[in-house]
């Protein structure tokens, strides 16, 4: 298929918006593309009226989006498509159809004649994807006050026409997703280990900060090699903005990090448009460096603090080695392997993308759920066992050990100290254990008093367990 230049115009005019969207979107489109090509393709739908196309191609691919294309039939897979798209369910389908009738919006009104897109119909039709995708966009585009109509008694556009048949699902609850304390030692501990003598290295030493740091998931990659000290024989990692944060340069005094990587000929990782991108919500006092904390779990911050020596002393410098000379260099903690920079189509040593980190943590997640046999372990941040939900253990953790909302707030980063709350929330069990203590007689103040006391017992637990894990490993 041609490449789509109005798709690139749409990009242009949302450049403030994420990599990240702009890759979700692009992907939606081709999703768009495929399904109207395999379902154009079908002769009978030469003599179809407007109306039938129009449920074939737009309703038919909210259909695809949430069920699939293939039916089972005798224990046989059958798709007239030929698509053999896998059921993505409703939330997921709710944000592709989002963001295709968010593209068909802006195609509505940069040309609002449609001049861009055939006129709907089969007649003369040429059985290729530019042309099925345009019969397509054409039918949505006159369709556009239905796609887009208002809410009833709102002012508010509804993001696809499809909610009868796609919506957002239930609404999310006011549970924390935090990951799994039962899973989260064995997680750092066998998570990424391929093998005896084959483990991600790079993958395992993030998801140990986003454990015992409370990292947001992109945090981790704006880390320079300069920001890891060791003092009395501890890790300390300072985060900075990737644009406005100091760093000292070569010939004495500090510019800021986005003239650094200037002169390498590089960009804060959060301005670029491709791969490499890393979002940057923002972290309280990062323009002048913010440190990040451990998790008081002493065994843990050891082997941290080990993994982190060997990355820096060992594993890095062999992979820059490896390195191509034209290739250059760049202060990035994080680096691709050969493994990584080959499926990315990148070279060894490149930093290292979140992509990759998704890959590995999609892995590990499935590595652990084979180990205990628990098949209901996946990636899901409802559940959460994304990379988000360390963040909740870890506000959960400093909560249960009874440290203040303020410190709460410093060591998660947070600006506003009203913003650990949605890391500290009851979950159902906790609120009974409250009420059950309160109807037994016991003040308010000494039922989260004997609650924190419970939980504190379990955190100690907790640490005993990665202390002998550990003893275990070697």
């Amino acid at each position: 298929m041609k490449r789509d230049e109005r798709l690139q115009e749409f990009f242009l005019d949302n450049d403030g918006r994420s990599y990240q969207w702009m890759l979700d979107v692009a992907r939606s489109i081709g999703l768009f593309v495929d399904h109207s090509m395999a379902v154009a393709s079908d002769p009978a739908l030469r003599s179809a009226r407007r109306s039938e196309l129009e449920r074939r191609l737009l309703r038919g691919f909210a259909f695809a989006l949430r069920d699939g294309t293939s039916v089972d039939i005798e224990g046989t897979r059958i798709d007239a498509t030929k698509l053999y798209w896998s059921t993505r369910g409703r939330r997921r389908a709710h944000e592709i159809l989002k963001k295709t009738t968010r593209y068909m919006e802006w195609l509505g009104d940069v040309d609002p004649s449609s001049r861009w897109a055939r006129a709907a119909t089969t007649k003369g039709w040429k059985p290729d994807p530019l042309t099925a995708y345009r019969l397509a966009a054409e039918l949505a585009l006159r369709k556009k006050r239905a796609l887009l109509g208002h809410l009833e008694g709102k002012g508010l556009n509804a993001p696809h026409r499809f909610g009868g048949i796609v919506d957002r699902g239930e609404p999310a609850t006011n549970l924390v997703p935090s990951f799994p304390s039962s899973y989260a030692v064995p997680l750092l501990f066998v998570g990424f280990k391929r093998s005896d003598d084959d483990w991600d290295e790079t993958a395992e030493l993030i998801a140990h900060l986003l454990v015992l740091q409370g990292l947001r998931q992109s945090e981790a990659f704006h880390l320079f090699v300069s920001d890891v000290q060791f003092v009395n024989g501890s890790a300390s990692i300072y985060f900075h903005h990737p644009q406005w944060g100091k760093i000292e340069a070569r010939g004495g005094g500090f510019i800021t990090r986005q003239e650094y990587l200037a002169g390498l000929g590089r960009t804060p990782r959060n301005l670029i448009k491709d791969r490499f991108w890393a979002g940057w919500k923002g972290m309280a006092e990062d323009d002048v460096g913010t440190p990040g904390f451990f998790l008081p779990i002493d065994p843990l911050v050891k082997r941290t603090t080990e993994l982190l020596k060997r990355y820096l002393f060992v594993t890095r410098p062999a992979l820059m080695a490896r390195r191509p000379k034209w290739a250059g260099d760049h202060p990035y903690l994080f680096v691709s392997t050969g493994r990584t920079a080959g499926s990315g189509g990148g070279q060894i040593g490149d930093p290292y993308t979140i992509s990759a980190f998704r890959s590995a943590w999609k892995s590990a997640i499935r590595r652990l759920a084979q180990i205990y046999q628990d098949s209901k372990l996946r990636v899901r941040k409802a559940e959460g066992t994304s990379p988000h939900g360390c963040r909740h253990f870890y506000g959960r953790f400093l909560w249960t050990a009874g440290v203040e909302g303020e410190i709460i707030q410093r060591c998660m980063h947070h600006r506003s100290v009203e913003s650990h709350r949605v890391y500290t929330r009851l979950q159902h069990s906790e609120i009974s254990d409250l009420l059950n203590r309160y109807s037994a007689g016991q003040s308010r103040t000494e039922s989260f008093r004997a609650m924190h006391a419970t939980i504190s017992a379990m955190s100690k637990k907790f640490s005993a367990f990665s202390r002998d894990f550990e003893n275990d490993s070697l």
